[in-house]
């Protein structure tokens, strides 16, 4: 999947979910989601839930901890990278 497909997802899911204002000029990708006020604790496992459906990931404690988690675009990558298969090798 490429970032910005994430992306949209990601935006799509907390635009509704959380009923952001479409005239709200603050909200954007790069947001701080929860210093903002968008998402509080119960968005947060919220948030989760939708990530481990949606893309089928586990986000690991040390991304849910990183300033990465903060933004729509900082989940993109993480799910970006958690989504990616491990190339096998073959001997």
């Amino acid at each position: 999947m490429i970032l910005e497909s994430i992306a949209s997802r990601v935006e799509a899911f907390v635009r509704t979910r959380f009923e952001v204002d479409p005239n709200d000029d603050d909200f954007n990708r790069t947001v701080d989601l929860y210093d903002r006020g968008y998402i509080d604790s119960v968005g947060f496992v919220e948030l989760l839930a939708f990530l481990g459906k949606e893309f089928r990931v586990e986000i690991p404690e040390e991304d849910l901890l990183s300033d990465e988690f903060l933004t729509i675009d900082g989940i993109a990558i993480i799910v970006a990278r958690l989504s990616v298969e491990p190339i096998e090798l073959r001997v």
